[in-house]
């Protein structure tokens, strides 16, 4: 019985170092096997990840949420390309792009943007979709580029007005929690957990199993679990920029907002705000979605960029082939 129990407590305690040894091996063929499916373009010392597919114009340029990458849309992409170009980006140190310099600030990331599609060659008029904190980044990338920017779709994304409405009390626990995330999601890759069971954690049901493991191993790697805590320890940083723009006009815009999300009346609040800022603006509900709306009702995302396609087609018919 002695022996048993002895042999029990040893296996137990080298599950640990086996496992760790298990990701760090399966890592360094990750960085060996893994190719990115776009390319990778030097925006200044370091390079982003653009993965276009289709033709036709306007383009649409994909930006996911905070902590995510390009292969978020892979339920949204492959049925946008069929009727233009579609274009899905990974921020610096996030998915297949190298860590960037500089704090991670939306008004950094909008510049960032714009180098890499010069570098890539990719003109517009554009149409950003952007997820959660990313419609910061696409409406500063509007700001400084208007008349590249045909319409924009934001996907329950951030308003300032969220952030002038949240206490002080309410930031630091959302950094205690994003902290506690953080290290739960470094020692989860560590110990081989996420390796194994990925396909479980993240993405949506509808995703080959392949995708949703790829998912969350891209969103778990260090370099991405610091970029994420970067990324939202700024996400206000450039709040002034976006209160004080000019409206957008007329520009084909459609606020897709999360059905769940809708029930705090804050969020409800910058949802109303960010369909307001054009003249053409509306919102949209994603009945019963969650955040994550283009997992949950993918459907609903493509349609309202085709429409939001469609509109920017024929308001400037003599740019738009």
């Amino acid at each position: 019985m002695l022996r048993i129990i002895l042999g029990a407590m040893a296996t137990l305690a080298l599950l640990p170092i086996a496992s760790a040894s298990y990701e760090a091996i399966a890592s360094a063929s990750d960085s060996r096997n893994q190719r990115a499916p776009g390319e990778l373009f030097d925006v200044g010392g370091y390079r982003l990840h653009l993965n276009c597919t289709g033709q036709g114009a306007p383009t649409v340029i994909l930006d996911a949420g905070l902590g995510g990458s390009s292969l978020d849309w892979s339920l949204v992409q492959p049925a946008l390309s069929r009727t233009t170009r579609t274009c899905a980006f990974d921020r610096a140190g996030m998915g297949w792009s190298e860590r960037g310099r500089g704090e991670r600030t939306p008004e950094q990331i909008a510049d960032e943007l714009a180098v890499l599609l010069e570098r890539a060659n990719i003109e517009g008029p554009y149409v950003l979709v952007a997820h959660s904190l990313a419609g910061k980044n696409a409406r500063l990338f509007a700001l400084r580029h208007r008349e590249d920017v045909a319409g924009m779709v934001l996907i329950d994304a951030r308003h300032e007005y969220v952030d002038e409405h949240t206490s002080a009390a309410e930031q630091e626990a959302f950094l205690a929690a994003l902290a506690a995330q953080s290290f739960q999601y470094g020692a989860a890759r560590r110990v081989g957990i996420v390796r194994l069971f990925g396909d479980q954690l993240a993405g949506a049901p509808s995703m080959p199993a392949r995708v949703r493991a790829e998912i969350a191993l891209m969103a778990t790697r260090p370099g991405a679990i610091a970029t994420t805590t970067e990324e939202a320890r700024a996400r206000s940083a450039s709040d002034d920029l976006l209160r004080n723009a000019p409206s957008l006009g007329g520009m084909p815009l459609v606020a897709i907002a999360a059905g769940e999300n809708m029930r705090e009346a804050r969020w409800a609040e910058g949802q109303r705000r960010l369909a307001a800022l054009s003249t053409h603006g509306r919102l949209v509900v994603a009945q019963g979605s969650s955040h994550a709306v283009a997992w949950d009702d993918p459907g609903l995302v493509i349609a309202t960029v085709r429409e939001v396609v469609a509109e920017a087609r024929a308001i400037r018919p003599d740019e738009l082939p």
